[in-house]
């Protein structure tokens, strides 16, 4: 979730229609003119080890490139778990597209039906959702997924969302995407932010952003409640850092918007406190070996940063530093 909920963007005209349909695909995730073979035996190749995607926005570009870089490597986990942008990496990791991952985070943003100022002053939240959960997935959409090889893939997928007519975070797994468009309305559910998007409505409940439940974002919980003992965690935070507590403006801001739903308000005042403890758990399961983590080591953007050019950089940084941090990673899974 973005750290500056109650911060409106800059008023600015309205979008206009896009020239460009849909985004060119590299030659590889890379960006490079080389080409990469890309693992497509549906196994998996690690078989006690959990995958584990943080959100963050478009910090997620940075992270994309672990995605990327996991799948030219042929390393494919039995169970992925993500909440907000980590959903997102989720479905693009299980359905084995690295094209897709990147598109995801760096390409979108240069689509200008993706969101804008336009889309808040017209009351349509920062983001437009009805582009990047459901036009993009079409059939001939700028984003095609594919459905038949996330099915196809053995891993056992869970996506973290908030239930804020209940208090409770919800989970879904693969037998709640039965379609393309049921996988986007579980990522939309998982990543929908307070001020920045409009709510979710699922069967008359209302849904936001996992990170609003107990685990403050990071699905660890899921693959424990798995029973699986040793985790890769791909986070989009670098190492020391601490979530700071809720400004008292925001708070207030927070208790007048959601005054009939008032588990929006807690999820966000308690985020820091739980969040912080998660990565206290993580520290912990790192000392005692039951941890691999990659964290940024370089600047990450923003979270709502909308700059193709400095998403792409942000992407290469992290692909940079997976290819350096690699022979570790294959040391803690005995690769």
């Amino acid at each position: 979730m973005p750290d500056q909920l109650n911060s409106p963007p800059s008023p600015s005209k309205p979008p206009s229609p896009p020239s460009v349909p849909s985004f060119p695909k590299p030659a590889d995730p890379h960006g490079t003119t080389t080409g990469l073979a890309w693992p497509t035996s549906l196994t998996t190749t690690v078989d006690d080890v959990a995958l584990v995607f943080e959100g963050g926005g478009m910090r997620g570009a940075y992270t994309a490139a672990v995605l990327t870089a996991l799948l030219a490597e042929g390393i494919h986990f039995p169970h992925v778990s993500g909440i907000s942008a980590g959903s997102s990496h989720t479905m693009n990791y299980v359905s084995r597209d690295p094209w897709r991952a990147h598109a995801s985070f760096v390409d979108v943003a240069g689509d200008e039906r993706c969101g804008g100022p336009g889309y808040w002053l017209r009351g349509q939240g920062l983001f437009n959702v009805d582009f990047l959960y459901d036009e993009v997935v079409r059939p001939g959409g700028p984003l095609p997924f594919d459905h038949a090889t996330f099915h196809a893939n053995p891993a056992q997928v869970q996506v973290g969302t908030f239930n804020a007519s209940r208090g409770e975070e919800v989970w879904f797994g693969k037998e709640d995407m039965s379609g393309v468009f049921d996988m986007a309305r579980c990522v939309r559910a998982s990543s929908t932010l307070p001020f920045l998007m409009p709510p979710l409505v699922i069967d008359g409940e209302t849904y936001y952003d996992g990170a609003l439940g107990p685990n403050g974002g990071i699905a660890l919980d899921a693959p424990m409640r798995a029973g699986y003992r040793k985790f890769v965690l791909v986070l989009t935070r670098p190492r020391g850092y601490v979530k700071g507590p809720v400004r008292p403006a925001l708070d207030a801001a927070l208790a007048a918007r959601f005054r009939h739903l008032p588990a929006v308000r807690e999820g966000v005042v308690r985020r820091p406190s739980r969040y912080n403890a998660a990565l206290r758990t993580i520290e912990r399961l790192e000392e005692q070996g039951r941890a691999w983590v990659f964290r940024p080591d370089s600047p990450n953007v923003r979270s709502t940063e909308m700059d193709v050019d400095k998403l792409e950089a942000a992407y290469r940084a992290g692909s940079a530093q997976i290819q350096r941090e690699m022979p570790c990673l294959k040391a803690f899974l005995g690769m």
